[in-house]
């Protein structure tokens, strides 16, 4: 099938159920990723992350023919289309969700990284300058701490 072709073609009931079972298994995803955040599990990204890639991937192909011909949303079968239009709503509540969330724990983890920077360098102040008896504090000849945060979420 060419390009061309998606453009004429109405998706099939088959593929519009296809894409329904894409959008729930999207949403269930980011719904775990929200749960992650929440928890501060970060960590446990790593393969959430790569299945909702594919899912998007996915997602993004199979909804192709939807995105580039609006007008065929009149052609599916009402049930079908009020089925599609629900899975698609509590997609964008999760994805609502879920970008409140990645906010929070950017936040979060942006308030962490200050208050380690501003206590090091409360450290570093501390041991360093003249002794009380007027000399130079030993502590001054260790170099300076550096601290560097990775800011990726």
């Amino acid at each position: 099938m060419t390009e061309q072709d998606l453009q004429t073609v109405p998706p099939s009931p088959a593929e519009l159920r296809q894409i329904i079972q894409l959008v729930e298994d999207l949403t269930a995803v980011m719904s775990r990723e929200v749960d992650l955040l929440r928890a501060m599990r970060v960590r446990d990204f790593g393969e959430l992350q790569d299945h909702k890639l594919s899912l998007v991937q996915s997602y993004e192909k199979q909804t192709a023919p939807l995105r580039s011909n609006p007008a065929f949303a009149k052609l599916i079968d009402p049930r079908l289309r009020d089925e599609l239009t629900d899975v698609m709503e509590r997609m964008h509540a999760v994805m609502s969700e879920n970008e409140m969330a990645i906010n929070a724990a950017r936040s979060a983890n942006q308030r962490i990284a200050t208050a380690i920077v501003n206590a090091v360098q409360g450290e570093q102040s501390e041991n360093s300058g003249y002794s009380k008896s007027g000399g130079v504090n030993q502590s001054t000849s260790q170099p300076p701490v550096s601290v560097q945060i990775d800011q990726q979420l």
